[in-house]
């Protein structure tokens, strides 16, 4: 046995369920940065915390980390030798991608990204990646 309250109810609770699903789905909308991180860094790039090393080292939680300390992934040496004892900052980041190879003459990345605001929307993402 239904009341009349149930019976009008569940077309109502389907219609809250069915908004709340939307909402949901279109709360992770891809940021600029992230879109620019897949589209510029995520060929050579992991991003997921567990995921395995590709040809450069996994970004997961890299805002903060030590520089070339990511284990398992082989640093070249001149890189290990100009990054030693630093740590990953927004500003160290923003010369990396930049000009890598000024930053570390020698090392493997050979990606270069001239636009200040590319530069930016990308480490604001990895700012957010724990």
């Amino acid at each position: 046995m239904t009341s009349a309250w149930t019976q009008a109810s569940v077309p109502a609770m389907l219609a809250a369920a069915l908004a709340l699903g939307a909402a949901a789905v279109s709360a992770h909308a891809e940021s600029a940065g992230e879109k620019l991180y897949k589209q510029n860094c995520a060929a050579c790039h992991a991003i997921q915390k567990d995921a395995p090393i590709g040809m450069g080292p996994n970004l997961a939680g890299v805002i903060g980390r030590e520089a070339g300390k990511m284990e398992g992934f082989p640093y070249s040496d001149e890189f290990k030798g100009a990054l030693a004892g630093q740590k990953w900052t927004a500003e160290l980041m923003d010369k990396w991608l930049e000009q890598p190879q000024k930053v570390a003459k020698g090392t493997y990345m050979m990606y270069q990204q001239s636009d200040p605001a590319v530069r930016q929307a990308i480490i604001e993402y990895l700012q957010t990646v724990k």
